[in-house]
C-alpha cells in the first residue's frame, strides 16, 4: 500500500494554482461566453492484420515507447493493457474496441492527455497465412483543445497587482432558529449568497476609469494634444457589466483553463489610492455578481483544456 507521501505526490496534480489570469469586461448587452474551449475531437487509429496468420506476435510503438510482444490473436482488452503499460500512456488515455485480431481490426480511441497524437507504428512477426502484415491507420486525426474565442465587446482590464491578484469572495447569510431545551439550532436556512471579486487594476485604461469612477466615458474625445478630461458624477448611478474571468494553470498539453462569468455585475466598492515612489497609482475595485433574469444565474463556472480532460477520471467526473 502506498505510503502517505506517495498518495500526496499523486494528488498534487489535482491541486489548482492560477499561474496566469485576465479579467475582461463588456457592456451588459454583450453576448455571453457559454463555452470555454473548442476542439477536442478524439483521435482514432485502427490496427489491422492481413494475410490470416495462424501464430506469432506484434509490437506497437507510440512516441518512442514500444510495447511488449502482443499475441497475433489478441483481444481489444489485451491491446489496451499493453498500451497502458507504456510509461507515456496512462489509464484513460486510450480505449480499445473491436477485435479480436487478426479477423477483426482493433480500434484505438485516444483521450486523456492526447488530442493530436502521432500515429503508432507496428512491427509483426507472424507465422502461417499468406504474406501476413500489420498496419496502423489514423482513421480520425483528432483536433487540439484550445480556448474558444470570446464574443465581441470584451475588453481586458490589463495588469493587476501581483501580490493580491484576484480575490474571490463567497459570503453566505444564514438564519438560525433555536428551540427551548435544545442547545443547537433546530433549523438553519440560507437567506442569501453574495459572490464578489476584488482586484487592483494597474493600467489607466478607459474601461478601468469607467469602473472605478462609475461613469460612461464613451462620449469623451481626446483633445488635439491627447489630453483626456472628465468629471466624476455628483450622484453616481449603478452601472452593470458583463465580467469574464479567465485563469490558467500549466501550459501546453497540460494547460487547465478556469473561467467565471458574471452576466450582470456591478462595482460595489472602490478602495483607497496611494501615489508614491514605492507603489503604483492603482485602482482597487470590488465587483459583485447579481442575478440576470434573462439567463437565470448570477455566476457561471467553466473548466476545460487539454490538462483538464486528462484528469477527468481522477477528479471524479
Amino acid at each position: 500500500m502506498p505510503v502517505l507521501e506517495d498518495i500526496q505526490s499523486k494528488q498534487n496534480e489535482l491541486i489548482r494554482k492560477i499561474t496566469a489570469a485576465s479579467m475582461l469586461v463588456a457592456p451588459v448587452g454583450a453576448a455571453l461566453p457559454t463555452t470555454l474551449t473548442t476542439g477536442g475531437i478524439r483521435a482514432v487509429q485502427t490496427i489491422a492484420i492481413t494475410g490470416a496468420p495462424t501464430g506469432g506476435t506484434f509490437t506497437l510503438t507510440f512516441s518512442g515507447q514500444t510495447t511488449l510482444p502482443i499475441a497475433f490473436n489478441a483481444t481489444a482488452a489485451t491491446v489496451q493493457a499493453a498500451l497502458v503499460a507504456l510509461s507515456n500512456i496512462e489509464p484513460g488515455d486510450v480505449v480499445c474496441t473491436g477485435g479480436p485480431l487478426p479477423g477483426t481490426a482493433v480500434v484505438v480511441t485516444f483521450g486523456g492527455q492526447f488530442s493530436t497524437p502521432a500515429t503508432m507504428t507496428a512491427t509483426g512477426t507472424f507465422t502461417g497465412g499468406t504474406v501476413p502484415a500489420i498496419t496502423v491507420t489514423a482513421t480520425t486525426p483528432g483536433t487540439a483543445i484550445d480556448l474558444n474565442p470570446l464574443p465581441t465587446g470584451y475588453v481586458d482590464i490589463g495588469y493587476v497587482t501581483k501580490d493580491d491578484g484576484y480575490s474571490f469572495g463567497n459570503e453566505w447569510e444564514m438564519s438560525e432558529i433555536t428551540s427551548h431545551g435544545v442547545s443547537d439550532p433546530t433549523r438553519r436556512d440560507i437567506m442569501s449568497t453574495t459572490t464578489t471579486v476584488a482586484v487592483t487594476a494597474q493600467e489607466t485604461k478607459r474601461v478601468v476609469q469607467e469602473l472605478f469612477h462609475a461613469v460612461d466615458l464613451s462620449g469623451v474625445v481626446p483633445a488635439a494634444s491627447g489630453e483626456i478630461a472628465f468629471n466624476k458624477p455628483l450622484a453616481p448611478t449603478t452601472r452593470y457589466y458583463r465580467v469574464f474571468f479567465l485563469g490558467r494553470d500549466g501550459i501546453g498539453d497540460g494547460a487547465i483553463y478556469m473561467g467565471m462569468v458574471y452576466p450582470r455585475a456591478m462595482v460595489s466598492e472602490t478602495g483607497e489610492q496611494t501615489g508614491s515612489d514605492e507603489s503604483e497609482f492603482g485602482y482597487p475595485l470590488t465587483l459583485t455578481a447579481t442575478p440576470d433574469s434573462t439567463v437565470g444565474y448570477s455566476v457561471r463556472l467553466l473548466f476545460g483544456g487539454p490538462g483538464w480532460r486528462s484528469l477527468l477520471t481522477k477528479m471524479g467526473w
